[in-house]
């Protein structure tokens, strides 16, 4: 009895932790970079609302 292709198992090709470090290391930065911004963008974004709201109209 044949088994199909369907069935077959792939194994996965390991990439040796040399090359992994730096490409993780970049990944992190980055989205640590965007972390960073969304918060600054977040404060920024109830400062003008509470300056608004103190300068509004009465």
């Amino acid at each position: 009895m044949r088994i199909g292709r369907v069935h077959q198992r792939v194994v996965p090709r390991v990439v040796p932790h040399a090359i992994a470090l730096p490409r993780y290391t970049f990944m992190r930065a980055h989205h640590e970079g965007a972390a960073l911004l969304a918060a600054w963008a977040t404060s920024a974004a109830i400062a003008l609302l509470v300056l608004a709201a103190a300068l509004g109209p009465a």
